[in-house]
């Protein structure tokens, strides 16, 4: 049974740990810029492509995409890629920390794995939430929806948040255990994501590479989220397209991701410490 007292520890520990990573983040003005520049420029990229390509002719679509709602994908999509920055963040927070030579102290310390996790998820959530509370603005004047769907983005955001804190753990104690396989973890997360179709229907790929990207449950995760909004703002065009597999795989990454970053965590942590000093 779980302790108050442990709680109130664990709150105490997840808030110090935001308020170090804010700090932290804050003395390079010119980095933040440059996390909040480089979505928008993709954004507006891709509503120019695909503004073009649903001119061609009235009413051409592309799988359930069409000339009116892919901005409110694009939107959506925008705030998913400005949120992957926290799958980075672990890495360079242990490695600043490596190099310094504190992070055996963080280690050693009574900190549990869970706190770790919650503690730059939290930070990372505020330092995005005003571009994403402005994202949610301008969807909602151009696509608007009841509060109930409002409330269940935001969950789903919370759960996309958990999840990319998990593979950022991942990515993190490789980072300062065994560096030499972070390359092969991104390059393996950049195949992900290309098949998660976060940006485009997965009608622009062939059919075979189709086959790749329902096998993926990102790419449930992600279409969930974009229909969620839209069953909010169009309920019939949207309710046909939401299966079961949406829910299983979101709420299976969810859950077991978590805990399955957490438990890596420790064993690679506990089998080869702090390396490359």
């Amino acid at each position: 049974m779980i302790k108050l007292d442990s709680v109130k520890r664990y709150i105490r520990q997840i808030f110090a740990l935001t308020e170090k990573n804010i700090f932290l983040e804050m003395r390079f003005k010119a980095h933040l810029v440059s996390r909040f520049l480089n979505p928008i420029i993709q954004l507006f990229v891709l509503i120019f492509v695909f503004g073009l390509i649903f001119n061609i002719k009235e009413g051409y679509s592309i799988g359930y995409w069409n000339s009116k709602n892919y901005i409110l994908f694009l939107l959506i999509a925008f705030s998913i890629q400005f949120s992957k920055s926290i799958i980075n963040r672990y890495k360079v927070l242990f490695i600043r920390e490596k190099y310094w030579k504190t992070l055996s102290a963080t280690m050693v310390a009574p900190v549990n794995r869970f706190t770790l996790l919650f503690g730059t998820l939290v930070s990372e959530m505020l330092m995005n939430s005003i571009p994403l509370i402005i994202i949610f603005i301008i969807a909602y004047i151009l696509y608007p929806i009841s509060l109930f769907y409002l409330f269940l983005m935001l969950l789903i955001y919370f759960f996309i948040y958990l999840i990319f804190g998990a593979l950022g753990l991942l990515i993190g104690v490789f980072a300062i255990s065994h560096e030499s396989l972070v390359p092969y973890l991104q390059i393996f997360f950049r195949i992900l994501f290309l098949f998660s179709c976060i940006n485009y229907p997965v009608q622009i790929f062939p059919e075979l590479f189709q086959f790749f990207v329902y096998l993926n449950p990102f790419y449930y995760l992600f279409d969930l989220i974009r229909l969620v909004w839209y069953l909010g703002y169009d309920y019939e065009a949207a309710i046909r397209l939401i299966t079961p597999t949406h829910i299983i795989s979101t709420l299976l990454l969810t859950i077991l991701l978590p805990i399955f970053s957490i438990f890596l965590f420790n064993k690679v942590y506990k089998k080869y410490g702090i390396t490359g000093y």
